[in-house]
């Protein structure tokens, strides 16, 4: 999965959010979905804000072996934390995605409730993908730099 595919699938999603919108704005579509561009948009803001924040300060990172992530160089920090940011990157299309849905289809109470349902289990499931992704990442950097140092 990379990067850009996420970025744009955010984009087209965001667009579509907006113009749905706008569309309620203008009276063309239910009331309801005037809510997603400001939900779409504060997602966004939250996830890419958090996944900048991490990039920006790598230290403050929490990982599972805190111990070999503090251990580890500032540069190297960074390539653990690179593969942490497309969790927040795919989340944003994940939530975003759901959004468009349940405002799209509300009708029968049943399927927002089973979107929210599959939506939680993707995102914990895109959770425990990357983290474990970067806890390989930081165990091999780890003992790289314990071969070098000894």
């Amino acid at each position: 999965m990379k990067r850009s595919r996420a970025h744009a699938t955010n984009t087209v999603l965001l667009l579509a959010s907006v113009g749905l919108g706008g569309g309620a704005f203008a009276g063309l579509l239910p009331a309801r979905m005037g809510l997603l561009p400001p939900l779409s948009i504060f997602i966004a803001v939250l996830l890419y804000g958090a996944a900048w924040l991490i990039q920006r300060f790598p230290s403050h990172v929490n990982v599972l072996n805190q111990a070999a992530y503090d251990a580890l160089s500032e540069e190297d920090q960074k390539k653990v934390v690179a593969c942490q940011l497309p969790f927040f990157y795919w989340s944003v299309t994940l939530w975003t995605a759901y959004g468009i849905f349940s405002c799209l289809f509300p009708a029968p109470v049943v399927a927002p409730i089973v979107g929210l349902v599959l939506a939680s289990i993707a995102n914990i499931a895109i959770t425990v993908r990357f983290l474990l992704h970067a806890n390989r990442k930081m165990s091999e950097l780890h003992e790289a730099t314990q071969d070098r140092s000894g």
